[in-house]
């Protein structure tokens, strides 16, 4: 079968079913993924931006009172936590 093309001889691009090539899938798989990233940003920015609650406030505030207290004990050689007054 002289002058038929060998699909061998002349391999087509690397396509899906559609006939797009990888690469353009995979910047477009790209492109998606920073588009939703920086949606995700940005609905996320505003509740990193809300103050805390008062009662998340006082407890924080508990806890560094505590910490505080711990190193203080460790520094003079004591031991034991303070949490069990």
């Amino acid at each position: 079968m002289v002058g038929q093309n060998n699909h061998d001889d002349n391999p087509a691009p690397n396509n899906d079913a559609k006939g797009v090539s990888k690469s353009k899938l995979m910047t477009s798989k790209n492109t998606m993924q920073e588009r939703l990233g920086l949606g995700l940003k940005n609905m996320y920015r505003s509740v990193l931006e809300e103050p805390l609650p008062d009662d998340m406030l006082a407890l924080l505030d508990q806890l560094d009172q505590l910490d505080d207290e711990d190193d203080d004990g460790r520094a003079t050689g004591t031991s034991g936590s303070k949490m069990n007054d």
